[in-house]
Parts: structure tokens; C-alpha cells; sequence
């Protein structure tokens, strides 16, 4: 009896000694199990990227140069007017109707809404008439009514203008936008007279003189992008003083850009008066169609 009694309390000491330790532990919890159907579902989408920046204006703005060629057609031909100063009679209307005119320019971006611009170009002319009336010309040649002249010219100007964004001043750039144009601009003109039948008989009867114009000028522009590469094209400009000298210039054009060339095309006018508190003064309006190539180097 004492040896079962033993037994019993050896194995009830056993049994708590291995049971103690698993009494303190909290059952540990198992995780859910999704059925297929809970799943979320796969798509083979790559992850969005950056968005890129949207550029101020559909093409990059570059240092650009081009040529145009300006058709001069019918207008006011250059003439020569008696100014103020003048004693006696000294108009020679119709100096000569101007040729062809070739001419350069020139722009490079110095903001991000403006550009600087430089436009230069040369056209002469020559004619013939009869003397209108007795006249001095210059004060260094006479003719007599009805004598026959041969005349001519040269023209010369130079353009240097900020070409800056005025409305709407927003970015990316509105498809219409209207520009504010800011000119320095520099005109010079030349006109010769010559009676070669008097000259034949050994009286000289050549004369040139010149004249020049420097003024600021202001205008507008108003632009509208019928795609990213046609661009429809409206500007002008001007400047005069009273009883003094003036001058403007218009023009008109469409214009198709691919990548580092451009070419446009339409109508271009212009004006100019030298000043007539002198004994001769110059003026004439010049018109006609032109197209320009315009080559584009990024910066």
C-alpha cells in the first residue's frame, strides 16, 4: 500500500511541474483565411510615372535668323517734297517705283515672355519725268519746266525691337495673345536727279541728297496658333511728331514651323516722312507681298 500511494503522488507532482508553464500562454490566434474569390485583383498596369512639366509655348524658343524677299509693289513711290525752308518750287513727285527688297533679321528669347528682335533691309528705285515747273534741287541743281529727268533712290532701314507678352499673361501661352511691341528704328534715304540731255551738253546738272530718321516706335501684335506649327500673325507700329517727321510699318502673315525651319509668307507695308523743316523733305509708303525663312538653333 505505501509503494502505490508513492506512485500516485510522484505522478501528480510530474503532471504539474510539466503543465505550469503552458497555463501562463494565451492561445495564439490563427490567421483568416481569404477564399479566392475575397482576393483583390491583379491588373499588369505599370505604376504612374513623373508628369513632365507642360512647356511655356508649343515650340522651344531658340536664336533664330532668316532672309525674306518683300515683293514692293504699287503705293506711294518715294518723292520729294518742298519743305519749309524752301525759297521756290522743289517737288519731284514719284521718284521711281522701289524693286525688289531683300532684307535680314534676327531674334533671340533674353525673358520668358520677350524677345529681342533686329530686322534690316535695302530697296532702291528709279524713274523718269518732266520737270513739273522750274525747280532747284538741293540747291545745287535748276531745271526748267518740261525738262526731261532721270531719278532714282536708295532706302535703307534698321529695326531693333522687343517683341514682350501683354495679354493673357499666362502659362503655357493662350492660343490668341496679344504682344506689346518696343522699337528703336532708323530709316535713310537717298535720291539722286540727273538730266542726262543737259548734261550732254557739258552743264552739270546732277544733284543727291540725303535724309534720316531716328525714332522710338511702340505697337501691338496679336497672334493666334491654329495648330502647334501654324501661327496667324498681325502687327503694327509707329511713331511721329508734329510737323515733324513720322513713320510706321505693318504687316501681315501666316507662318508653318517643323522643327528647326519655319517659313511664312503675307503682306508687309510701310512708311516713312523725314522731316519737313528743311528746304526738301522725303516720303513714301512702300507695300507689297514678302516671304521669309527662318532658321531656329536651340540654346
Amino acid at each position: 500500500m505505501t509503494f502505490i500511494r508513492f506512485d500516485v503522488c510522484a505522478l501528480s507532482s510530474l503532471f504539474a511541474f510539466l503543465t505550469l508553464p503552458a497555463m501562463g500562454q494565451a492561445p495564439q490566434a490563427q490567421p483568416p483565411q481569404t477564399t479566392p474569390a475575397a482576393r483583390a485583383p491583379q491588373t499588369n498596369q505599370p505604376a504612374p510615372g513623373p508628369q513632365r512639366p507642360v512647356p511655356d509655348y508649343p515650340d522651344p524658343r531658340t536664336l533664330t535668323f532668316g532672309i525674306f524677299y518683300w515683293a514692293t509693289g504699287p503705293g506711294t513711290e518715294p518723292g520729294l517734297y518742298s519743305g519749309r525752308q524752301a525759297l521756290d518750287y522743289e517737288t519731284l513727285t514719284n521718284l521711281g517705283r522701289p524693286h525688289r527688297t531683300p532684307g535680314i533679321e534676327a531674334s533671340l528669347p533674353i525673358t520668358r515672355t520677350g524677345e529681342l528682335h533686329l530686322e534690316l533691309f535695302q530697296t532702291t528705285g528709279d524713274g523718269n519725268q518732266n520737270a513739273p515747273a522750274a525747280t532747284d534741287i538741293f540747291a545745287t541743281a535748276s531745271y526748267n519746266q518740261g525738262d526731261y529727268l532721270a531719278t532714282s533712290y536708295r532706302l535703307k532701314s534698321a529695326k531693333l525691337y522687343l517683341d514682350d507678352l501683354l495679354f493673357p499673361h499666362k502659362f503655357p501661352v493662350a492660343k490668341f495673345r496679344v504682344k506689346s511691341l518696343w522699337e528703336v528704328e532708323w530709316v535713310s534715304i537717298k535720291a539722286t536727279t540727273d538730266a542726262p540731255y543737259i548734261d550732254a551738253t557739258g552743264v552739270s546738272a546732277s544733284t543727291s541728297g540725303a535724309r534720316q530718321i531716328i525714332f522710338p516706335a511702340f505697337g501691338l501684335a496679336a497672334e493666334y496658333a491654329i495648330s502647334p506649327h501654324v501661327l496667324l500673325r498681325a502687327a503694327a507700329s509707329g511713331f511721329g511728331l508734329y510737323h515733324k517727321a513720322d513713320l510706321w510699318d505693318a504687316e501681315a502673315t501666316i507662318g508653318y514651323r517643323r522643327g528647326m525651319w519655319e517659313i511664312r509668307g503675307g503682306g508687309k507695308a510701310f512708311h516713312f516722312k523725314t522731316s519737313p523743316n528743311n528746304t526738301e523733305y522725303l516720303s513714301g509708303t512702300l507695300t507689297g507681298a514678302f516671304v521669309d525663312l527662318r532658321w531656329h538653333w536651340s540654346l
